[in-house]
């Protein structure tokens, strides 16, 4: 499967397990078609193809206002996801390649793993988790896409990119509420 053609279907994409230092990226069928490889202190990680290659990757930018700027191996910018200030999700800010800009839309106020994208075509795709919140892996995903507006490199980006903000988020959260 190419991962740089344009995408309908579901992607999964489980969380990251304790210890291990990526998560793998399966179509609907079990099949692996890529992997991320997590740098957790740093919040880099890297997409790799279904060999094991490097494709994208991803050098979180920024103190106060973060932006998650993928690049491919080339330098070619992936996506380029920048949250909101006041509003982290419903306010960020979503480059695709080719200049495509997409909304992006929290489901519920109260998880943060519930996402729309919208386009000027309409709804794109959206995230939902496979877990529940409070298990090892809350972040665990279902990626649909129902438009081929993405490629899969794309939505695997941007999944990764809301995992990131999605978590930075919730340890500020808890390092405010002690």
């Amino acid at each position: 499967m190419d991962i740089l053609a344009p995408f309908t279907g579901t992607l999964f994409m489980p969380d990251k397990e304790f210890l291990a230092d990526g998560s793998p990226v399966l179509l609907e069928d079990g099949q692996s078609i890529a992997a991320i490889q997590w740098h957790t202190f740093s919040e880099k990680f890297e997409v790799l193809d279904a060999t094991g290659a490097m494709v994208a990757v991803c050098e979180p930018r920024g103190f106060l206002r973060r932006r998650y700027p993928v690049r491919m191996r080339d330098g070619r910018q992936v996506l380029e996801l920048t949250p909101g200030s006041w509003r982290t999700f419903n306010g960020a800010e979503l480059l695709l390649a080719g200049d495509r800009r997409l909304t992006v839309r929290q489901l519920s106020m109260w998880s943060d793993r519930k996402f729309e994208f919208h386009s000027s075509a309409g709804m794109v795709g959206r995230i939902m988790p496979t877990t529940g919140m409070f298990t090892f892996r809350p972040d665990s995903y279902a990626f649909e896409l129902y438009l081929p507006t993405m490629s899969a490199l794309e939505a695997i980006s941007l999944a990764q990119a809301l995992r990131l903000v999605a978590r930075r988020a919730r340890q500020q959260h808890a390092s405010a509420g002690t």
